[in-house]
């Protein structure tokens, strides 16, 4: 494929016998898709595009089942918090919730800002983020963070809590499964605890870079941040008896660019970062320190999007500027050699016609995918079902001649750089 670096094999190649995701319809939106949200029985897609409007489209068919009027200046994040209630930030300086089976607001939130970026309908709002049991989503303008809780009836509006101004822009937020606050900017990451109860309800977290991204492992252990400076930075967090927690930090380098996307999968025991066109899974089943990563290659383009699996341990999928959309069973590596770190091709591929650079993923239950595209199209994928023994012998030969390739080249690569 033209403009494809000669070292690297090309899996989509039909020659190497990886199997196709199967692609079930594909949407066509006015503008760029930027966001997708899929409500918890996974029956309805919500799509946040440059646009003004929201689409909800049932996935069954792909067609749009409700529109939403949305943002003024396009709709920047979305996410469920029950069957028919969506919340929504966008450029116009609110966060709304709307009741999708009505398509009307409910609840048409300010939120304040701080340093955000100005536009004619506001201020840009960003990075939403939806707390255990869905009564609490928290979202950024600039270095302030608003958090807005439920009340007891849909019809009774959210309180909200306003945090900060925090040290710089807020670059990400997430809640982790105990409910906690994880919030990433330039200098560091801070962590907002649920419990008002504890002596200090904020830990900061300094770091002498530019924090982009993050995620905590489901047992509170690790805090990862994606840096600028193409690292992935780890916080580990040990509770002391007198209620204090100590902090070691440790350092991951080898990325090829700044590192946009870390996500732990559901348990705590592989953490997923992509920095450039290659992802790098470090193993948390035990201490980190010293150990090797694994490098799942294949993709043409910088990584945009990743998501592992909800319903099946170790399955990993990867979107890139590229258009393609790459399933690894992680678990599948092979070690290139003394001190050097593992390797996995994609198992599985989604192939766009015209390169459709993926800007937004779900990763859904049941092997289901969905990919928002620049180009404004919207897609579902499904994995393939299970090959007979006779095929599996078929593509597991084909895949020895572009995995060997591959780990030939990596070798001649700069290797990671071990946790230390």
């Amino acid at each position: 494929m033209a403009g494809h670096p000669d070292e690297m094999p090309d899996f989509a190649d039909p020659e190497h016998g990886v199997p196709r995701l199967t692609e079930h319809w594909a949407v066509e939106m006015e503008e760029a898709a930027v966001a997708l949200a899929l409500s918890p029985k996974g029956q309805l897609l919500a799509v946040g595009t440059v646009d003004d409007a929201i689409s909800v489209l049932d996935v069954s068919s792909g067609k749009v089942a409700h529109s939403l009027p949305g943002h003024k200046g396009g709709t920047n994040r979305l996410t469920f918090l029950g069957g028919n209630s969506l919340a929504s930030v966008g450029e116009d300086g609110t966060a709304r919730i709307w009741n999708v089976a009505r398509g009307t607001c409910v609840h048409e939130l300010s939120v304040d800002a701080e340093g955000a970026d100005r536009v004619r309908g506001g201020c840009s709002v960003n990075h939403l983020t939806v707390a255990p049991g869905s009564k609490s989503f928290a979202c950024a303008a600039g270095s302030l963070v608003s958090v807005f809780t439920l009340g007891d009836s849909a019809a009774a509006p959210p309180t909200k809590r306003v945090l900060g101004p925090l040290p710089s822009t807020v670059e990400h937020l997430r809640y982790d499964r105990a409910g906690n606050l994880l919030a990433c900017y330039n200098g560091g990451c801070s962590m907002i605890v649920a419990d008002r109860k504890a002596e200090q309800d904020e830990l900061p977290m300094p770091y002498a870079g530019a924090c982009l991204c993050g995620d905590v492992s489901p047992g509170g252990e690790y805090v990862v941040a994606g840096c600028h400076d193409a690292t992935v930075h780890i916080f580990q967090l040990k509770a002391q008896r007198d209620g204090s927690v100590e902090m070691v930090e440790l350092s991951c380098g080898g990325y090829d660019s700044k590192v946009t996307v870390v996500d732990f999968n559901l348990l705590g025991d592989r953490m997923a970062s992509a920095g450039g066109d290659k992802n790098t899974i470090w193993n948390f089943s035990g201490p980190p320190t010293g150990s090797m990563p694994t490098l799942a290659i294949g993709h043409f383009g910088a990584i945009t999007c990743q998501a592992w699996q909800p319903d099946l341990e170790g399955w990993l999928a990867t979107a890139a500027k590229d258009g393609r959309l790459y399933v690894y069973d992680t678990e599948a590596s092979a070690k290139l050699g003394p001190d050097m770190p593992f390797i996995v091709q994609p198992g599985i591929i989604g192939l766009t016609d015209d390169e459709d650079e993926v800007t937004a993923l779900v990763f859904a239950r049941d092997g289901l995918l969905y990919t928002g595209h620049i180009s404004g199209t919207v897609r579902k994928w499904e994995l393939p079902l299970e090959s007979s023994s006779e095929e599996e012998e078929e593509v597991e030969e084909a895949k020895e001649g572009p995995a060997a390739t591959a780990a030939e080249e990596a070798e001649e690569a700069p290797a990671a750089v071990p946790l230390g």
